[in-house]
């Protein structure tokens, strides 16, 4: 006789923990803080990674054909109004490695600024439409 072990049939994936912290400054960080590290993450990122990034973004956004793994200020630019604009349309495109060393990476000089304090409180649920495109500045809400 076997015995199997029954697995929960919607039992939802677990979000490892920087993955989480990252969503969660995505979600509630002012898009001049998320600009500022962005441009500081992808500063310090392989070539490589930042390459990854770039191709993705370009892929998933239409946009940014112009740009290179150099142009940190225009790439962070680009996944901040982006992931405001239509949360989870760019990270949820990068592999795994981007997605986590980009997660790491902004989460250094997030946690240095305080921008994770009020992390343990948050509910995890992505928000609406609206109250997204309302932290983006008038003149970067056109098209949302």
């Amino acid at each position: 006789m076997h015995f199997l072990r029954r697995q929960p049939d919607d039992a939802p994936p677990v979000e490892r923990s920087e993955l989480r912290q990252y969503r969660y400054l995505l979600r509630t960080a002012s898009p001049e803080a998320l600009d500022d590290l962005h441009r500081e993450a992808l500063a310090v990122l392989d070539p490589a990674v930042r390459a990854i990034i770039l191709r993705t973004a370009q892929e998933r956004l239409q946009t940014g054909r112009d740009l290179t793994v150099d142009d940190t200020r225009h790439l962070a630019r680009l996944i901040t109004v982006a992931e405001v604009r239509t949360p989870g349309v760019l990270i949820s495109a990068l592999v795994d490695i981007a997605h986590e060393r980009l997660a790491r990476a902004v989460l250094r000089p997030a946690a240095r600024n305080g921008l994770l304090d009020d992390y343990d409180a948050w509910d995890g649920l992505e928000p609406d439409r609206a109250t997204t495109i309302e932290r983006l500045p008038e003149s970067l809400r056109k098209g949302a």
